[in-house]
């Protein structure tokens, strides 16, 4: 006797045709925005166009540096800005000197990302101060054990009077974590496409990475996880102009900063050899704190006083490192209505670099006999 449970029915032929359907809609979706990629939105066109290859060159000891003598495109839908690169890869005019009066390293805010060359805070100083030779060595996506590689490779020759270490709280833990990562893995090679794009890529995820509607997917979960976390947040300035807030980011971004934490003591490591061999050299160090979009407009906002890097400040000053803190100054411009950073991006805009060249040429002029400079010039408002 056949029982019920024995019996095999074949599945309805509608549902047959279900998986058909579905994989032809994303055929067709797929041909759809390869055809008419300016359907999508900006971030996500130019996420697409990205690519292993615009990460630079590989440094066995630094991971990478952008290609030397090579325009180094940024853009993002609030800027495009090309960086023609020197002979080392970083922002600079060429020829260099055989000896520099100020070397300044650090990441992407020391670089200049966003603004114009010439609008860095590093390029801003030497306009200022003509008769020193100024030589930026900010690396995009760097961290503090790479400040050091670099300083190491590139700064030390230079002889510099005073090092100026453009140190960011808002993601330098993160980088410095990232990194360590890296060198922990062995896998070698090209550091920053390691980090943006991964060590392994199997057919899948190569297929998956060129796939538009992937992107898609993935931005719009990007978007639904924002929503969720109720992020950004915004700000209105005064004048009616926006700042988008991310305390959620900058929270994860600086989970590390305390005492104790690995990451944190990587970090500082890094901070006090660069110190102790800048001053074997008779070199002068100076940490610039450059601080994040939502250390100086979330007090604004909802009366927060975030001020993640009070721990690095102790143990800099407990060290005997000078610092030189710009979250004083940024509040102070951000409460007179200032708009220092760009709306979605979180880097400073050329109001804020310019800012950040306004407190550093004071420190510089109130201390120029310390460092063996010629007193700089009062900073006229360009």
């Amino acid at each position: 006797m056949t029982r019920v449970s024995d019996l095999r029915y074949p599945p309805p032929k509608g549902l047959l045709l279900i998986p058909l359907a579905i994989f032809i809609a994303l055929v067709a979706a797929e041909a759809l925005l390869r055809a008419f990629p300016r359907l999508l939105p900006v971030d996500l066109q130019i996420a697409l166009e990205d690519s292993p290859e615009t990460r630079g060159v590989s440094h066995p000891y630094i991971g990478y540096l952008p290609t030397p003598n090579f325009p180094l495109i940024v853009r993002t839908s609030e800027f495009n800005i090309p960086y023609p690169t020197d002979a080392h890869g970083f922002n600079n005019a060429e020829p260099w000197p055989t000896r520099a009066d100020i070397v300044t390293i650090g990441d992407s805010l020391t670089f200049g990302y966003g603004v114009a060359p010439d609008q860095a805070w590093p390029a801003l100083l030497a306009r200022d101060q003509r008769a020193a030779k100024v030589i930026n060595l900010g690396l995009i996506g760097a961290g503090p054990q790479q400040y050091l590689r670099v300083y190491e490779t590139f700064g030390v020759p230079l002889e510099p009077k005073i090092l100026l270490i453009g140190f960011f709280v808002g993601n330098d833990f993160w980088d410095a974590e990232k990194f360590d990562a890296w060198l922990s893995s062995g896998v070698g090679g090209n550091y920053m496409a390691w980090r943006d794009f991964g060590r392994h890529t199997g057919a899948v995820e190569e297929v998956l990475g060129n796939s538009y509607v992937y992107h898609w997917a993935r931005y719009v979960r990007e978007i639904y996880r924002n929503w969720r976390a109720d992020e950004p947040k915004d700000l209105r300035l005064a004048d009616g102009r926006h700042l988008k807030l991310r305390p959620r980011a900058m929270a994860e971004n600086t989970a590390s900063v305390e005492p104790g934490n690995r990451i944190f003591e990587l970090v500082v490591d890094a901070l006090e050899r660069i110190n102790a061999i800048a001053t074997s050299h008779g070199t002068d160090v100076l940490v610039v704190l450059l601080p994040s979009k939502e250390e100086t407009y979330l007090p604004l906002l909802d009366g927060t006083p975030a001020d993640p890097g009070a721990p690095l400040r102790a143990a800099l000053a407990a060290d005997g490192i000078a610092y030189l803190d710009l979250l004083p100054a940024f509040r102070a411009h951000a409460e007179a209505g200032a708009k220092l950073f760009f709306e979605y991006d979180g880097h400073p805009n050329a109001e804020g670099y310019r800012l950040v060249a306004k407190e550093v040429l004071a420190h510089l002029e109130g201390n120029a006999a310390a460092y063996g400079l010629a007193a700089a010039r009062r900073w006229v408002r360009r």
